[in-house]
């Protein structure tokens, strides 16, 4: 997703912080029961953006450049918030003009919202997404 990653260890929040670059949001990933389950993206001034509870499978370890990522389909947040390409009118044209090499699938039922994380033909990831609770916006 383009983010510069960051062992934890002890750093307390604002050590965090104070790594980040102007207008920079932190993402934090928290655990449950030792497996990824919790994404936090926290603005330093302005709290929690984004809470997203999920499960998670396929993790596939993959180098990947600095391309734009694109979200294909309606996601039930703005994707800037993960540093995507937003899904305003302008951000939709430029997806199409470019071609990304990093796509992320929003596939919905009744009951889950699936985000698929691709890099040129391999499956990274796969994030499934209650519906119902599964997902916070802001504070």
């Amino acid at each position: 997703m383009n983010w510069r990653y960051v062992t934890r260890g002890k750093l307390s929040l604002e050590e965090l912080y104070s790594m980040l670059n102007k207008n920079e949001n932190l993402a934090i990933i928290e655990e449950v029961k030792g497996n990824p389950a919790i994404l936090k993206i926290v603005h330093p001034e302005k709290g929690e953006l984004l809470r997203i509870r999920f499960n998670v499978s396929n993790i596939v370890k993959v180098k990947m450049d600095d391309s734009p990522v694109v979200f294909v389909g309606k996601a039930p947040f703005d994707p800037l918030l993960l540093g995507a390409l937003p899904q305003s009118e302008a951000g939709l044209k430029l997806a199409r003009k470019i071609d990304s090499k990093k796509k992320v699938y929003v596939r919905r039922d009744e009951e889950w919202i699936t985000l698929e994380f691709w890099y040129e033909d391999v499956l990274v990831f796969k994030m499934k997404i209650k519906r119902r609770g599964g997902i916070k916006v802001g504070g």
